[in-house]
């Protein structure tokens, strides 16, 4: 499962500091430290992970043939939450009550007898825990990518991944910046030689006249930028423009789903899921109200295959990924061409943002920023909509 078959979910992080190109028999011996049950991390909060290979939850026996896939290494994170889940401390505690009054006699118990109910309660259910009988266990993908530097981890998570960032880090001895937005425009930019570009902008809102108090703006966050990409493979999808990149024209379609949010908090959020989402009515009325995208689904064609997805902006996490069916046979390849076409799907991504970045750095782009709007505001035939006073001034 996971990357090895099916419709693949997962968000990005990169290496940052020495790393090798490719695996060797040393990345492998520091994954084998830290295998589940061997050396794996455990918290206070009763959560336990490590690496596990990708056969099943219980194969912590980690050897470079089980891992190593070309350039690639594939393996899993376990995880086991072992605690008591409050209900059934709050049922035990209503227990140990009962007793205590029915001992007592009485019809109200004290404030120190009940806190003594409660200790009871709690150890009687992390006896329980340490017996196992609280165990749950989870198995989350791992595919690195060694030449390029990148890490797919299938589950976009937040606590999934902070557990994941801290084994990585106690394993290899090297740190991961995360794959969001801002953190993948900063990278593109920097690798153009215009990084300072992405720390001074300032989000486009599609109602001009509207500003953010400036208690509502974290100027520290710069993952609107994967707001305003999707807005803008919207409006240039409607015109019908060509994405050439790197000499090759991609195709692409907003299909399946969109969800939109209001930049200012003033109107909320809609959802709305149909075939071609982009020309619904519901999504069409949301713009003038000063709502962008923050989820959509994609279909990407490139030059060797097409690729269907759903990606996060802001936080750039992919899922429900679609890779083309393979004609191999032999199992080994067919991984290491899921493999690569993962990478290709996450590559296209970044050329299409690049290709965003690019225009919004351009010295003509305050000229398509007011073609947006304007495409933003034109109301399509047929469709009424009542403007808030901001948007009707302008």
């Amino acid at each position: 499962m996971g990357f090895a078959s099916g419709p693949v979910s997962f968000r990005r992080f990169f290496i940052s500091g020495k790393w090798p190109g490719k695996p060797d028999t040393e990345i492998v011996e520091s994954l084998a430290t830290r295998a589940f049950g061997k050396g794996s991390a455990a918290r206070p909060d009763g959560l336990e992970f490590g690496w596990i290979t990708s056969e099943h939850l219980f194969d912590n026996d980690i050897a470079f043939e089980k891992v190593v896939f070309d350039r690639f290494l594939y393996f899993q994170m376990r995880i086991d939450k072992n605690t008591p889940p409050a209900s059934i401390v709050r049922s035990y505690t209503r227990v140990e009550e009962e007793v205590a009054l029915q001992a007592s006699g009485r019809e109200f118990l004290s404030k120190g007898e009940r806190k003594a109910a409660r200790e009871q309660a709690v150890m009687r259910a992390e006896k329980e825990a340490k017996a196992g009988m609280f165990r749950r266990t989870t198995a989350v993908p791992v595919l690195i990518d060694m030449a390029g530097r990148c890490i797919f981890f299938g589950n976009t998570g937040s606590a999934a991944g902070d557990a994941f960032v801290t084994l990585f880090r106690e394993t290899f001895d090297a740190a991961l910046l995360s794959g969001a937005s801002d953190q993948v425009a900063w990278r593109i930019m920097e690798a153009g030689g215009d990084a300072r570009s992405v720390e001074d902008a300032e989000p486009f809102h599609l109602v001009p006249d509207r500003r953010f108090e400036e208690d509502d703006f974290d100027h520290t966050d710069r993952t609107f930028f994967g707001r305003e990409f999707l807005t803008w493979l919207w409006f240039r999808s409607e015109q019908n423009d060509a994405f050439r990149v790197a000499g090759d024209d991609l195709s692409l379609s907003l299909v399946k789903l969109l969800q939109l949010e209001c930049d200012f908090r003033e109107t909320g959020s809609d959802v709305v899921r149909c075939e071609n989402p982009a020309s619904a009515p519901e999504s069409r009325a949301a713009l003038p109200l000063g709502k962008q995208p923050t989820k959509a689904g994609l279909l990407i064609g490139g030059r060797d295959a097409e690729y269907a997805m759903i990606l996060d902006g802001p936080k750039f996490n992919v899922s429900g990924l679609r890779l083309p069916d393979s004609e191999q046979s032999d199992r080994l390849a067919i991984l290491e061409e899921r493999f690569e076409h993962v990478v290709s799907a996450a590559g296209l991504l970044d050329m299409l943002f690049g290709l965003y970045l690019g225009r919004r750095c351009a010295a003509d782009w305050l000229t398509e920023l007011a073609s947006i709007r304007q495409w933003a505001l034109d109301t399509p035939p047929g469709l009424k909509l009542r403007l808030p006073e901001h948007a009707a001034a302008h």
